[in-house]
C-alpha cells in the first residue's frame, strides 16, 4: 500500500470512518509493514497531545446556534431595490408610447389638438408667413442661404 493511501486511512481508522473490509485490511498492512507500524504510534501520539476543552457550552446555548443557522434569511424589502425596475418600466413605455404616437395611427394627435379647440391646418397667419418667406429668398442670393437664418 502506498505511503499516501495508509496516511489516509490512518486517519479515518482514527476519527471511525474506515468500512470492516478496510480495517482488515489495514490490520493486515500493519502486520506485514514496520513502517505502516511506526506511523500508526506517531499518529496516536499526536492524537494524545492535542488538549481537548473540559467545559463545553450548555445545551441551551447549541440549540440557539443550530437554530439560528438553520433559520432562512428572508431578504428585506427595501424601497430602493424598487425605483430601478419601476424606473425601467416607465423609460419603456415612455419609449413605447413615443414611438406608437409617432409612427402609429394620426388620429390621436388630430384628436388631442381637436378636443383643444385649436384648427391646425387653416392657420391665420400662414399666408404672411409664406410672404415672408418668398421674400427672404427673393433677398438672398443661395436660395439655402435662408436655412441658416
Amino acid at each position: 500500500m502506498k505511503k499516501k493511501k495508509l496516511e489516509k486511512w490512518l486517519l479515518l481508522e482514527a476519527s471511525g470512518e474506515l468500512s470492516l473490509r478496510q480495517l482488515h485490511r489495514l490490520g493486515r498492512e500493519l502486520a506485514a509493514s514496520e513502517e505502516a507500524r511506526i506511523l500508526r504510534q506517531e499518529l496516536g501520539r499526536l492524537r494524545g497531545s492535542i488538549l481537548l476543552p473540559e467545559v463545553e457550552p450548555s445545551p441551551w446555548t447549541v440549540a440557539r446556534i443550530a437554530a439560528r443557522l438553520r433559520e432562512e434569511r428572508r431578504p428585506a424589502f427595501l424601497f430602493s431595490n424598487a425605483w430601478k425596475p419601476a424606473l425601467a418600466l416607465a423609460a419603456c413605455l415612455m419609449v413605447a408610447v413615443g414611438i406608437f404616437n409617432f409612427h402609429g395611427n394620426p388620429a390621436f394627435s388630430s384628436v388631442a389638438v381637436a378636443a383643444s379647440g385649436v384648427d391646425v391646418w387653416n392657420d391665420p397667419l400662414e399666408r404672411d408667413l409664406s410672404r415672408l418667406e418668398s421674400q427672404i429668398a427673393a433677398i438672398s442670393s443661395d436660395s439655402l442661404d435662408i436655412v441658416g437664418m
